[in-house]
């Protein structure tokens, strides 16, 4: 069973379990996309406590397993999700969608957003699985890796796993 909580991203110790997840997910995910410079890679423990987020972690017999961050959007009325990460070991057990199901009920009734690469298939699915459109498309980096940007128009309490 997972178990999701609201994370204290400034307190040093778990800014630096949720850098561990982070860097090990995104290790990985620059894999799938076979790219060298993945600018989340470069993000560092000290990032994380600085960061104006609001994190979640989801817990596996006290261990942390995947964390979600969000923030009001630059785009008006909309919530952002910076970042949604399961380490690798733990991964197709369904804690991305717990935790953005508790993301998505947080919003309410206020769209949700999210940005990945236009290749991360598994990303994707999860995505448009929990109802969410693509609406933007660009590329970032030294690579120019495609991005997409996807939003959800609000929440929906029926969500699988909100109940978690």
């Amino acid at each position: 069973m997972v178990l999701i909580e609201h994370l204290d991203h400034r307190d040093p110790s778990v800014a630096e379990l949720i850098h561990g997840v982070l860097l090990l997910a995104y290790a990985q995910e620059a894999a799938l996309l076979q790219v060298v410079h993945f600018a989340p890679l470069d993000q560092t423990a000290d990032d994380v406590r600085a960061s104006e987020a609001c994190f979640f972690g989801a817990f596996k017999e006290g261990t942390l397993v995947g964390a979600v961050s969000f923030v009001p959007d630059d785009e008006p009325d909309q919530f952002l999700v910076t970042s949604l990460v399961v380490h690798p070991d733990h991964q197709r057990e369904g804690t991305a969608r717990v935790l953005m199901a508790r993301v998505l009920a947080l919003a309410g009734n206020f769209p949700t957003a999210v940005a990945t690469a236009a290749q991360n298939a598994p990303a994707l699915a999860l995505y448009r699985d929990l109802g969410f459109v693509a609406y933007r498309f660009g590329t970032i980096g030294v690579e120019s890796l495609p991005l997409v940007k996807l939003r959800r128009a609000c929440s929906d309490a029926t969500v699988q796993g909100s109940r978690n």
